[in-house]
């Protein structure tokens, strides 16, 4: 699989920030192949930065224990997913967050980027690239 469009990599961890609109379906499912590109290449930690996606209401709480399972499933318990989404997206109890971690994916989501690299940089060991 070659590297997913709108996906870079970091200072240790990969980023992948989307732009556009896309129907919910679409989205999540471009989020779960760079989830399956960031485990196939040993890269641990993956912030998904949705916050300049369009195109569809937040998700309802049948549709987020979808797409996180399947998000969790994908993992493989090897990459950790920090997503940034705007406030009206986040659910004020986390829920999703909740989610994840009994699916074993480790995970939180933000409204701020850089509370988002703060916690990959806190929270998941560093991927060293070989170059």
């Amino acid at each position: 699989m070659g590297t997913p469009d709108d996906l870079s990599i970091e200072d240790g961890y990969a980023c992948f920030l989307p732009a556009g609109e896309f129907a919910l379906h679409e989205i999540t499912r471009r989020i779960d192949e760079a989830i399956a590109y960031c485990r196939d290449n040993k890269i641990r930690a993956l912030i998904i930065d949705i916050t300049r996606v369009t195109g569809f209401p937040p998700p309802t709480l049948t549709e987020r224990f979808h797409f996180i399972s399947h998000w969790a499933f994908t993992s493989a318990g090897m990459v950790a997913i920090c997503l940034v989404a705007r406030p009206e997206m986040v659910l004020p109890d986390k829920f999703g967050v909740v989610i994840a971690a009994n699916r074993g994916l480790k995970g939180d989501v933000f409204t701020d980027r850089d509370k988002a690299i703060e916690w990959v940089k806190s929270n998941v060991p560093k991927t060293t690239f070989e170059k």
